[in-house]
This record gives C-alpha cells, structure tokens and sequence, in this order.
C-alpha cells in the first residue's frame, strides 16, 4: 500500500488517473516564453501583477507614498511615547527610528521623482523632508540620552504630520 500512496502523492493537478493509469495531460494554461526562458503559469501571473503595479499612475504612487510616510510617523511616535515611558529600550527605539528615517528619504525621492502637480507635489515632499528631519533630531536625542531635544523633535514629527495630512489633502482636492 505504500508503494501505491507513494505514486499517488505523485500525481500531480495536470495529470489524470483512469483505471490505475497516470495520462499526463496539457497544461490548460500556456507557458509564457521570454528571451527563452519558459514561464509557468505563477511566474506569468507575477510578472504581469509586477507590470500593472508599475503601470499606475504619478497620483496612485503619490497616495500609496503619502500613507506609508503617515504610517511611518505613527510608528516613530508610538516608539517614542513607549520610549519616553520607559517601556522600550534605547536600542530598540533608536533602530526604529533609524529605519523609519531610511524609509521617509525614500519616500521622498518617489514623491519628487514622480510627473505629478509640482506645487502639490513639492509640499508633499517637504512635508516628507520635514518628517525625515524630525526623526533624525530625535535619533540622535535617543542616542544622547537627551530628553529635551527628544520631546523638541516628537512635537515636530506631530507637527510635521499635520501638515503632512493637510498637503496629502490639498494634493487629492477636487481641482476646478
């Protein structure tokens, strides 16, 4: 019996058992060739998933760009509420911010490099660039151990994402 499951679990969904025969069958889905390498039908998938997110257009990218920088703020702000309550270690926080300082630059690259409205689009930027500026002040407080200058930056990062929010807003603003 095990060598008869054994065949079995070697069945696989393109092929067909009749009466104790295996028959391979053709795969309902053609494969895809590109420059000679032959795609199945996942990597197919892939690729044109890959071809349509990249075909979205300047305002799709503006807003995915827009949240994750917000996303990010709440991030850098919870980390310092906790740090600042003693909850979360120095090292801890300090890493936190120092990944969410990367991701902000990058946003801020997409957010410029995009063919977008330039005034809305420099004001998201900015507030990006304002955000990115925070967290960095409040990086080198954390590392510092210096209280004072990591409240100063945490009110700037709320202030930062404010004007985020209201550039986010203007920018998506039914225009006349």
């Amino acid at each position: 019996m095990t060598g008869r499951a054994g065949a079995l679990d070697q069945i696989t969904p393109n092929m067909v058992s009749s009466v104790g025969e295996v028959i391979r069958v053709a795969d309902p889905t053609p494969a895809l060739i590109l420059s000679g390498y032959r795609l199945g039908r996942d990597s197919a998938c892939l690729l044109l998933l890959m071809a349509m997110s990249a075909a979205c257009s300047s305002s799709d990218q503006i807003e995915q760009q827009s949240r994750t920088a917000a996303s990010t703020a709440r991030t850098v702000s919870m980390t310092l509420d906790a740090w600042s309550a003693g909850a979360a270690p120095t090292a801890y926080a300090s890493g936190t911010l120092q990944s969410a300082g990367t991701t902000l630059a990058d946003i801020e690259a997409k957010i410029r490099s995009t063919t977008a409205e330039p005034a809305e689009q420099a004001a998201l930027a900015a507030a990006v660039k304002d955000l990115s500026t925070a967290v960095d002040r409040a990086r080198a407080g954390l590392q510092a151990d210096r209280r004072p200058q990591v409240q100063e930056a945490q009110e700037d990062i709320r202030t930062a994402t404010r004007v985020l929010a209201d550039a986010y807003a203007r920018y998506f603003a039914p225009k006349p």
